[in-house]
């Protein structure tokens, strides 16, 4: 607890100091310095100027909240922005989903629940995952109402409600016992949870997208990349965002293209089942060294993709080009070099003429597509 409350009010006070250019001492005499004290007998040094410590600050804490910040275990976290993070935590047997970072909390039925935030969990939080100070915080009403008040003789610590003011937001949610989402499984729950926060995104995805990540991230494959549709939804460019879905079929062109040669030795009884295909086309790359066209594989994927999938993807190569005659999947294939090769423009393709509705349909019809192959293939 010591080395927590430590790390917030340290935090504290070098953001006043990096703000102000002061150095604070001891000395109350001095007009142009602050008594900034915390503990006993140790200094701390930031950007060159010494602290002298007299009494503790900290976070006042019931028994209730020590036993949080004694026991709760952070098990997994996700860094999805600089400014938003995702935890689990468990504590005895609950299973507890943290947001840090954005303004607005929300409730998922059947997933998660609101629940309540006290002094142990926080102080935890923002030891445990090193949260910083906003830098939008004011550093002279931080002294004021923070740094200060510890020369009262009647300080008996602070309410965490006034310490969560100079921090990120942090909301807190039991998952409920018959979820549909593990929290283990904390990029599909992250995921599913910014569906329900659209509000929070940057690019004007549609509702249809939107649900189309929802159900993704509600009943998808667990072998799907999860990170990059993370990276895609919570993207602020729309070329990134579809390169970042377009990854997710890229992982299985070498499934892809081997299935078709499985199918093409049996017409009726497969030689090599689904569930090999994965470890065969690792195998095949490590000990051949083959690895399939990219081009080719996609076309092929492309090919056998939902009937809506393909649709979306013709009406976008019809609004950039009408005469374009070539296969969606080489279309497909030109929009991704387009991006990686900075060149804007590939065969009279130029997706610079794309708007936001276009863009939009590129990603629902890349998301069709994850969704069915992972599904297709059993993976």
């Amino acid at each position: 607890m010591k080395e927590a409350n430590k790390y917030v009010f340290s935090s504290l006070i070098e953001f006043v100091i990096q703000k102000t250019g002061r150095t604070y001492t001891y000395e109350e005499s001095n007009n142009n310095s602050l008594d900034i004290s915390a503990y006993e007998t140790e200094t701390l040094t930031a950007s060159g100027s010494n602290i002298n410590y007299r009494r503790c600050l900290y976070i006042k804490t019931e028994p209730e909240d020590r036993e949080w910040l004694k026991h709760s275990k952070i098990l997994k976290k996700q860094q999805i922005l600089p400014n938003f993070t995702t935890v689990y935590v468990k504590y005895q047997e609950k299973k507890i989903f943290i947001a840090v970072g954005w303004l607005k909390s929300i409730e998922i039925t059947q997933i998660i629940k609101d629940f309540p935030l006290n002094a142990g969990i926080i102080t935890a939080l923002l030891y445990e995952l090193k949260l910083s100070v906003r830098q939008d915080a004011d550093p002279d009403i931080i002294y004021d109402e923070i740094l200060y008040q510890n020369q009262d003789p009647r300080y008996l610590g602070h309410d965490y409600n006034e310490i969560m003011k100079y921090f990120e937001k942090i909301y807190m949610y039991e998952v409920l016992q018959d979820s549909s989402i593990e929290p283990e499984k904390l990029e599909k729950l992250s995921g599913f949870y910014i569906t329900q926060n659209r509000d929070n995104l940057y690019l004007p995805f549609s509702v249809e997208t939107i649900s189309i990540f929802e159900k993704i991230f509600l009943e998808g494959s667990d072998a799907i990349p999860y990170d990059n549709l993370l990276l895609s939804l919570t993207s602020v460019s729309w070329k990134h965002s579809f390169l970042d879905i377009y990854r997710c079929i890229e992982r299985i062109f070498a499934i892809a293209m081997l299935d078709k040669f499985r199918r093409s030795l049996s017409v009726d009884t497969p030689l090599i089942s689904l569930s090999d295909l994965i470890s065969l086309s690792d195998q095949v790359q490590e000990h051949l060294g083959w690895k399939p066209k990219e081009e080719d594989a996609l076309i092929n994927i492309i090919n056998d993709s939902p009937e809506k999938a393909k649709t979306l993807f013709d009406e976008v190569k019809i609004f950039l080009n009408p005469n374009q005659t070539y296969k969606l999947g080489k279309f497909v294939y030109q929009i991704r070099n387009c991006i990686v090769h900075y060149r804007p423009v590939i065969e009279n393709l130029d997706i610079s003429k794309l708007d936001n509705v276009n863009w939009d349909k590129l990603i629902s019809g890349a998301l069709l597509v994850v969704e069915d192959c992972y599904k297709k293939y059993n993976i």
